[in-house]
């Protein structure tokens, strides 16, 4: 089986949390958007970082979403950069924890997850959400990318992959219910 095919299950489950259908019925609030915007920016950056730490990012130049992530929560506020107060969460911080605790090789399954999710489904996204999304979901050569990064995957990644699943669900439910 693939990485993608054992975390299927999971991945259709973060598909229909409420926030999703949201999403894709448009009725997602802005300001939850902006929220879950400044909460990816986070945990992206302890991704992002940690597969940096095993040199795992050197030949996937233009996938790191940490800083576009932030511009784009900077443009949905009009400039401003200081933090809602609703961009600390106990569910984000119990997840950047978690990743930092893992091995680079581990934290790639996370950036597997996510990543993937902007490279594909974010394309959708995009054109759904009423707000900038033109840096965290715009890619030069997302092909590239895709190739680049499911060469580094395996099987064995799974039991990370799913957990990443299973943070995704956690904090999309937490930031819209």
């Amino acid at each position: 089986m693939s990485l993608k095919e054992l975390t299927a299950d999971l991945h259709d489950a973060a598909e229909q949390t409420p926030f999703m259908k949201a999403v894709f019925a448009k009725s997602l609030p802005l300001d939850t958007w902006e929220e879950w915007t400044y909460w990816r920016h986070m945990f992206y950056a302890a991704i992002e970082s940690k597969c940096e730490q095993g040199d795992l990012l050197d030949d996937l130049q233009g996938i790191k979403r940490a800083r576009p992530l932030f511009e784009d929560y900077i443009a949905i506020r009009n400039g401003d950069w200081i933090p809602s107060d609703n961009s600390n969460n106990p569910v984000v911080n119990e997840y950047i924890d978690y990743i930092e605790n893992l091995t680079p090789y581990q934290a790639l399954a996370h950036l597997y997850v996510w990543h993937m999710g902007d490279l594909y489904g974010g394309q959708m996204i995009k054109k759904i959400i009423p707000a900038p999304t033109h840096y965290a979901l715009e890619f030069e050569d997302a092909t590239t990318l895709k190739n680049n990064l499911r060469a580094k995957l395996t099987d064995d990644m799974a039991p990370e992959a799913r957990t990443a699943f299973e943070y995704a669900i956690k904090m999309l439910n937490a930031v819209y219910k």
